[in-house]
């Protein structure tokens, strides 16, 4: 177990937790956060979210090793792009600069990584995925899990646990386009992955808390009752009309996605899409994907066959499985 590293993933509804020791899942853990403390992506107290850690470590018994974190697109800026072939030094001081069209403030103030996704042209180009993040958002986290008994030692973008995910728990590689289509609580978020590597992604600006805003009208409750009554579609509440609605315009934003990422990649388009997250358990919402799109729409299990039982997150096993 002394082994093993904590993969952490803080959602705006829930932490998901997945101990991995480098062959199979030893823990996972869904907790529901404390209501509002976590707003638009953000924690709102520091202090309150490290005792919440705290009861995570007491109630379940977590080692007080090494933390991998993941870190979603509101936090850091994460790229896929060539460039020449040149040394780790080289890459270190012009990293910077391929940012310089995000980052509003001084250069100094972030930290940025890179990994090589492959030598091309006969190793006179390397494809990189790169990735920034300020310096007080890594300082932030690191004091709220050592504050909780924990050690911070990688974060990573959310784009880079996905291409673990591939390397790791796909027996066989991954040949062509595939959607991966996260059906959270806040937001819709489609990741597109070429050859088991991460291409491009795509947030909606809503996800299934809009159905409970709307069966929070229903029932006169407020929206945090209303999130168990879709989880257990009380009184056929996955049925409503207005919740119908929802699911054809899911849908119809995962289908412009798919078409536009389609028309820049016509030599290999999306073939498949794979779905996880709460969404999944919801089938009007799945069956009417289904209806819409002209590809094939499975469970995650489809997809990562050589995982022993299904994790909490997979965000978080993705970051878990990181080397380094």
């Amino acid at each position: 177990m002394s082994q093993a590293r904590l993969g952490v993933d803080i959602g705006s509804r829930a932490v998901h937790l997945v101990l991995w020791d480098g062959k199979s899942i030893k823990k996972s853990v869904a907790e529901p956060l404390p209501e509002g403390l976590v707003k638009e992506g953000r924690i709102v107290s520091s202090a309150a979210m490290t005792e919440f850690f705290k009861d995570l470590r007491k109630q379940y018994h977590l080692p007080s090793g090494h933390v991998s974190l993941v870190l979603h697109s509101n936090e850091c800026f994460c790229r896929r792009f060539d460039v020449p072939a040149m040394t780790h030094s080289q890459l270190k001081v012009n990293l910077s600069y391929e940012f310089r069209d995000f980052i509003t403030q001084e250069k100094e103030k972030y930290f940025y990584d890179y990994a090589v996704l492959d030598r091309l042209e006969e190793g006179a180009k390397l494809d990189l995925m790169a990735a920034a993040v300020a310096k007080e958002t890594i300082a932030a986290y690191d004091l709220m899990l050592r504050k909780a008994g924990f050690r911070l030692r990688v974060a990573i973008p959310e784009e880079m646990a996905y291409t673990n995910l591939f390397s790791r728990f796909q027996p066989q590689a991954v040949q062509g386009s595939v959607c991966l289509l996260d059906l959270g609580h806040a937001a819709v978020a489609l990741h597109m992955l070429k050859d088991g590597r991460h291409q491009s992604g795509r947030n909606m600006d809503f996800g299934c808390s809009a159905l409970d805003d709307v069966i929070a009208e229903r029932f006169n409750v407020a929206p945090y009752v209303a999130c168990t009554y879709r989880e257990s579609n009380f009184e056929g509440c996955q049925d409503l009309p207005a919740c119908q609605d929802i699911y054809g315009r899911m849908a119809l934003e995962v289908l412009k996605a798919v078409n536009y990422y389609n028309y820049s990649n016509a030599e290999q388009p999306v073939e498949q899409i794979y779905c996880w997250g709460g969404g999944m358990k919801i089938e009007p919402l799945l069956a009417s994907l289904r209806e819409t799109l002209s590809v094939p729409v499975e469970g995650w299990e489809k997809l990562f066959t050589a995982l022993d039982r299904e994790p909490s997150s997979l965000l978080a096993l993705g970051a878990a499985a990181q080397r380094g």
